[in-house]
């Protein structure tokens, strides 16, 4: 039946060794354990014992379905996995298949195929080093087959956790021990929200500025290390998120990271988000006042509790 179809889980061999098994998002749990019974005696009857499944996503499945072979990550959808996650799993990826040529690795992931997408690109950088012929053809398929079948669907704080991957493994980009602090988010050019197009001034955000289109957040002296997730969203009869982001303090050059709207997770694709808009986050070294500070505070007051930052 076509509800069949659309809920057909799809098995793919990137390469030789390396196989995808996606379920997509809404695939009712009976559906899907029939569509994985039907999967795993083929697996078996072609690799026996040999493969094991890395589940790239938070979902509990039933291990006595896949013999029992299966290492969970726990990613969420949507997001990108911290840095230290993303070198967790791609070790234990590479042990595995060179403990015997015969290991067969299988990516399982339910709903979100971004998160193949980090994998699978991540996997790429993390044995770029090794110049064999088996492997570089390895490489050029994962490549083709993330071109093709994962860009596209990943958000751009999981492209951007995949390129620090790259640029740190080859010496691009350092890591900084020392915490920096936080003391502003700075949004520029207001989303038009209200459903007659018009922008959310004081109805929603509550702010006084002499700029319209222009307000800060502050964060007074918040200390901050390796990798953060902000979500800002405003209230409404029900709430919104205007955008989300997630970086790592190692890109931190200077006291600003500035993100254009085709950085910001959930705004690049949203219409209302003005094409020139932009997030700043200010920070310093140390819990003192930074050149500027004293200006943005005066020219943009704390907002009230309508707008809602989520820090985690």
């Amino acid at each position: 039946s076509s509800v069949s179809r659309s809920h057909r889980m799809d098995l793919t061999y990137i390469t030789e060794r390396i196989i995808t098994i996606y379920s997509p998002p809404g695939c009712p749990e009976e559906i899907y354990l029939q569509n994985l019974w039907e999967i795993i005696p083929m697996l078996q009857s072609k690799h026996g014992q040999n493969y094991m499944v890395r589940q790239v996503d938070e979902i509990k499945i039933a291990r006595e379905i896949l013999s029992l072979k299966v290492l969970d990550t726990g990613w969420v959808d949507l997001l990108a996995p911290s840095l230290d996650q993303i070198i967790g799993v791609c070790t234990a990826v590479e042990n595995w298949l060179n403990a015997h040529l015969k290991h067969v690795l299988v990516l399982h992931c339910r709903g979100g195929k971004g998160r193949l997408g980090v994998l699978v690109a991540s996997y790429i950088h993390f044995t770029s080093s090794s110049a064999s012929a088996d492997l570089s053809l390895d490489h050029f398929a994962m490549r083709r087959f993330y071109n093709d079948t994962l860009s596209a669907l990943m958000t751009p704080s999981q492209k951007r956790y995949v390129w620090m991957l790259g640029s740190i493994l080859k010496g691009r980009l350092k890591m900084s021990p020392s915490p920096s602090f936080l003391l502003c988010v700075v949004l520029y050019s207001l989303p038009k929200l209200r459903p007659d197009g018009g922008k959310q001034h004081k109805q929603v955000w509550h702010f006084n500025s002499c700029n319209p289109d222009f307000f800060s957040l502050f964060f007074l002296f918040l200390s901050i290390s390796c990798d953060h997730i902000f979500n800002l969203g405003y209230r409404s009869a029900s709430r919104q998120v205007v955008f989300r982001l997630q970086f790592h303090t190692g890109l931190i050059c200077g006291h600003a990271l500035t993100f254009s709207k085709a950085d910001l997770d959930c705004a690049r694709e949203d219409a209302r988000f003005p094409e020139d808009g932009k997030v700043e986050l200010l920070f310093s070294e140390s819990p003192e006042k930074i050149a500027g500070r004293l200006f943005l505070t005066k020219n943009c007051p704390l907002m009230c509790s309508s707008v809602k930052l989520v820090y985690a």
